[in-house]
């Protein structure tokens, strides 16, 4: 294939992935040859791709490729650990996270993905309360906060539950997580006039 056709196809796959048509965008990829592509953002891309598809091994393949062009890259670090979670290979995502540990000590998201990897491991609900707790304390993010208060309420632990519901409804107002917060509260404590 010559530059100007894997322009042409590079084009086509980046338009198809901003409409959200991972499926056709993973027909095209699939004709080139991506160990000869250099670019790291551009293989990032095509693991994604790989991903939206189910294609996890395909995915974590794509995006070794864009690590060893980028291997400072914390980032491919982090979809590294979760790609490999996704395929079910813990052990391999524990070697990306120490990794990444090394690569960026001060990374809140190694809380997270501590907590994914003892998730996936069926660790005792503490050790993953605590590691979820961890990056909570400094990343403010409503999904993350619901899962905690879900684990709150799977260890029996009404109250953390009912003040992590509390914090979501109160930080975030309306959406998703939000409605599911008022669902779980419910269960242990009456919504407030504000909250109804």
């Amino acid at each position: 294939m010559d530059k100007y056709e894997f322009n042409i196809k590079v084009e086509q796959i980046k338009k198809l992935v901003n409409k959200g048509d991972f499926e056709t965008a993973m027909k095209i990829a699939d004709t080139i040859d991506w160990r000869r592509v250099r670019n790291a953002n551009l293989l990032a891309m095509i693991s994604q791709v790989y991903e939206k598809n189910g294609e996890y091994s395909e995915a974590k393949e794509v995006l070794l490729l864009a690590f060893e062009r980028a291997p400072i890259g914390k980032r491919l670090l982090y979809k590294l650990t979760e790609l490999a979670l996704k395929e079910g290979s813990v052990k391999e995502a524990e070697d990306y996270y120490r990794e990444f540990c090394d690569m960026a000590p001060d990374d809140s998201r190694q809380h997270l993905l501590r907590y994914m990897i003892l998730k996936a491991m069926d660790a005792p609900i503490e050790q993953q309360i605590h590691s979820l707790e961890s990056y909570t304390e400094e990343e403010l993010d409503e999904k993350w906060l619901y899962e905690l208060a879900d684990l709150y309420h799977r260890a029996g632990d009404a109250n953390r539950c009912v003040a992590a519901c509390d914090k979501i409804m109160l930080m975030f107002g309306l959406g998703k997580y939000v409605d599911k917060a008022m669902e779980l509260k419910i269960q242990h404590a009456p919504l407030t006039k504000y909250q109804m």
